[in-house]
């Protein structure tokens, strides 16, 4: 009996607790609805006053800097020199351009002209002289073949006369014979006989060298002779030498040109970077340049979310950062094309055309850019 009663008061226990836990859990109430954002008709992005007009000018050639004709602030007009480079070597270089092309230039005037009467009949002397060289090597005359001969008895007669005198002194057996005057006189009698027998054989049989030899001078002096006659490929090869000489000397003067910097418009100097005397590489920043009197902004941090929303001809109010109680109005003149990745998003470059202008307006100040839709 007491088992049963244990029992039931348990199950009484369990049921409130289950009556307790359902009394506190609430009953779920519907969502609220959020309310809706409000998309505004403004864009604000970040800016910078640059000039309508502005450049940094920099050398087309490398050297060093040999003078600068303005200081910063100073308003030039276009075309003004700013600075120039040393140009000694390009000097040089002209110089030896322009004397190239004029011996070009002389030279082609007179293949054109032609050979003078004094050049033409050298020529045809030595195209002469050279074939009668050749005739007379391969027949020589009769009174050459007799003089030659006769050179020969006499060199032979002479070599007998000095083995004689040898003889006299007791010859190879004198063992001062080597020491004596009529040995040396009997060591030359001898050369000179050889010698002469050396030339009536080539007179009479020449080598085939020397007939060689005979050809080619009658070859080289035809052409020589052919060559004083231009031809069109030799006149068309001399003007193709003058535009290259030409084309060379406009090169050397162009460089020596670009030794030189010039305003590209009329503008004031807003900062100079190299000092005399200093090497400057090509494309090296020289001098900043720019119409301070027109300056337009252009936004830095414009995103793709928020250009999307912009488009040309849009109404725009700029606050700069340093001028706070500056509002200047103007409009959306342009938007570039492409973004760039600026820390991780996509901006893009909208310019806007100020209505009117701000004497303490300066190259590079930020400014707060806001547009209306």
């Amino acid at each position: 009996m007491k088992k049963i009663l244990t029992l039931a008061i348990l199950i009484l226990l369990a049921l409130s607790v289950i009556a307790c836990g359902a009394a506190a859990t609430p009953t779920p109430k519907a969502a609220p609805t959020l309310p809706a954002i409000k998309v505004s008709n403004k864009v604000v992005a970040e800016g910078k006053v640059v000039p309508v007009k502005g450049a940094a000018l920099s050398f087309q050639v490398g050297g060093t800097v040999a003078e600068i004709m303005v200081n910063v602030g100073d308003r030039v007009e276009a075309g003004a020199v700013i600075a120039r480079l040393d140009t000694k070597t390009l000097d040089l270089q002209l110089a030896q351009a322009d004397a190239n092309y004029a011996a070009a230039v002389a030279k082609h005037a007179q293949i054109k002209r032609g050979p003078t009467t004094q050049d033409a009949t050298a020529a045809q002397q030595a195209v002469t002289s050279a074939e009668a060289a050749y005739t007379n090597l391969l027949r020589p005359s009769q009174n050459e073949l007799i003089a030659l001969k006769s050179d020969m008895e006499k060199a032979k007669a002479q070599v007998d006369r000095a083995q004689a005198a040898y003889d006299r002194i007791g010859g190879d057996s004198n063992p001062f014979a080597n020491m004596t005057m009529e040995r040396a006189a009997l060591q030359t009698a001898w050369l000179d006989y050889q010698k002469a027998i050396a030339l009536y054989n080539s007179r009479v049989n020449p080598t085939d060298a020397q007939v060689q030899q005979a050809i080619a001078a009658i070859q080289s002096a035809k052409s020589n002779l052919s060559k004083l006659t231009p031809t069109a490929e030799d006149i068309a090869a001399s003007e193709a030498n003058v535009n290259a000489a030409k084309a060379a000397r406009d090169i050397a003067a162009d460089t020596l040109a670009r030794a030189k910097l010039t305003a590209p418009f009329a503008g004031t100097i807003v900062a100079i970077e190299p000092k005399v005397g200093e090497q400057i590489a090509v494309g090296t920043p020289v001098v900043r340049i720019a119409d301070t009197a027109n300056f337009q902004i252009e936004t830095t941090d414009l995103t793709e979310i928020n250009v999307v929303n912009v488009k040309e001809g849009d109404a725009a109010t700029v606050t700069p950062d340093a001028i706070t109680d500056l509002e200047l109005t103007g409009r959306v003149a342009s938007i570039k094309g492409f973004g760039e990745n600026k820390q991780g998003d996509i901006v893009y470059t909208v310019v806007v055309k100020l209505d009117k202008q701000d004497p303490r307006l300066r190259w590079g100040m930020t400014a707060k850019v806001t547009i209306t839709k």
